[in-house]
């Protein structure tokens, strides 16, 4: 197939760019910027840039594609996240952006849509599962850019097009947040939201990246994507061991908690999110885990 990746320069993209391109399909990475040109290309994919917030512009680079796949997102490193305006750009692209994409693909006659999104938006519901058919805490005003990037999503899948939402789990790997992560934890400084006894559903890189390709044979819907879930009291001695520290990585003391404001209130959850539907449905199974020896470097 004739695939279109927006976001290729991105960790996420790139990794979805290599996958899609190991498997056989002949990619377009989509860049914003002239630079983004040789990274695109070191990932075997043909380069294009174009404005992702206008659609006549995106017009040129999805004609003659099947499928375009939106991983767009730039999001603030560590406490940075605090402040409102830090998330400015990331609104944007998951608003305006997204509306554009799927605009676009939708008068380029592309027939599949596979977008990028996050189980974050699901309430902490302790110790109990949660599938794809768990009501979605959105009320807060700062989910409003990733609500109306589904709703383009879901729009986009009519006429006989599909759409096919990826609601990853917290991505780790070479990534600069998990760069900072391991930064912290070598230097005993707290870096964990929520508490020990909390389940996190984490997704390395490149079994994010393998699940784009594994999208392209699913039906049109919703899909949880992650590993198997672990307490974040787990995650933090894990972070310490591929850290090489003596220590596990430190939570914040619950008073600094309380005050992290809505951005970061997600990270507080309690997530223990199942996958079942996707790898079912596709034959995906995630071979990273944050146990694996060295993933930090894979």
């Amino acid at each position: 197939m004739k695939i279109a990746v927006t976001g290729a320069t991105g960790v996420l993209g790139q990794e979805a760019v290599e996958a899609l391109v190991s498997a056989g399909h002949e990619v377009t990475g989509v860049t914003r910027r002239e630079r983004g040109i040789p990274v695109v290309e070191g990932r075997g994919a043909r380069a294009v840039v174009a404005d992702v917030f206008d659609a006549d512009s995106l017009t040129q680079a999805f004609e003659g594609h099947d499928v375009v796949v939106n991983t767009l997102a730039h999001v603030p490193i560590g406490m940075a996240a605090m402040r409102p305006l830090a998330w400015r750009e990331d609104d944007k692209l998951h608003t305006d952006a997204s509306v554009a994409i799927s605009s676009a693909a939708a008068a380029m006659g592309v027939q599949r849509l596979i977008q990028e999104s996050t189980v974050f938006m699901y309430p902490d519901n302790g110790s109990e599962w949660i599938g794809e058919d768990e009501p979605l805490s959105v009320r807060n005003q700062a989910f409003r850019p990733r609500v109306r990037e589904m709703r383009s999503a879901v729009d986009f899948a009519t006429g006989g097009r599909s759409s096919v939402i990826l609601r990853l789990g917290q991505l780790f790997g070479r990534d600069p947040q998990t760069t900072h992560t391991l930064k912290a934890t070598r230097s005993g400084d707290p870096i964990l939201l929520g508490k020990p006894e909390n389940y996190i559903t984490l997704l390395h890189h490149r079994d994010a990246g393998r699940a784009f390709v594994a999208a392209l044979g699913a039906r049109s819907g919703f899909y949880n994507v992650g590993g198997e879930p672990i307490t974040r009291g787990r995650w933090a001695k894990d972070l310490g061991t591929e850290a090489e520290s003596k220590k596990s990585a430190k939570f914040y003391p619950e008073i600094t908690q309380a005050v992290v404001g809505t951005r970061l209130e997600v990270q507080r959850r309690s997530l223990r999110v199942s996958s079942v539907r996707f790898m079912s449905e596709t034959g995906w199974r995630p071979l990273i885990g944050p146990s694996t020896p060295g993933w930090s470097r894979m």
